[in-house]
């Protein structure tokens, strides 16, 4: 009886041991300062890393991924930026940062090995970009006033660089 019992709870313990192994190593850090601000990090997989830094008033940050190793950073200075990243798959990396007024800011990565990078400075800014495939990378730097691009990726191995400044 005693050793059928011990069996058990050996059994028990080596099970539990697994499901902890199993369990998603997800990590976010958001950082508000200023006030009006609103952030949201949704992880799904496993050893994806999320960092919101906002700063100012009014900003909104939205951070999506699922899959494996990514990670995403989003920082925004001054006043009513936005910034939305969606990463799925894994080993993508998307980095933003923003400093001004009513700065926009989406990425989209779909894939494996993608690497995006968004910079904006001014006021009224609009930048999208959106990969899927495998090793594709973009980059992106606006400042001035009311500057504007998308850049769509599809494939393997792009790169796409765009660097935009003055007043529209």
């Amino acid at each position: 009886m005693k050793r059928t019992i011990l069996t058990a709870i050996a059994v028990a313990l080596l099970a539990t041991t697994g499901v902890a192994e199993a369990q998603s190593r997800n990590r976010t850090k958001i950082d508000q300062q200023g006030y009006g601000h609103g952030a949201a990090a949704s992880q799904q997989g496993d050893r994806n890393g999320t960092v919101v830094m906002q700063s100012g008033r009014g900003h909104y940050a939205r951070g999506v991924q699922e899959g494996y190793n990514n990670f995403l950073r989003m920082d925004q200075y001054g006043t009513r930026n936005r910034v939305t990243t969606e990463q799925r798959g894994h080993d993508n990396l998307a980095v933003t940062g923003q400093d001004g007024l009513a700065l926009n800011s989406v990425t989209v990565q779909t894939g494996r090995g993608n690497v995006a990078g968004t910079a904006q400075f001014g006021t009224d800014h609009h930048a999208v970009t959106d990969q899927d495939g495998v090793h594709n990378s973009s980059a992106i730097i606006q400042s001035g006033n009311g500057q504007d691009v998308e850049v769509r990726q599809r494939g393997e191995g792009n790169i796409s660089v765009v660097v935009q400044s003055g007043w529209n």
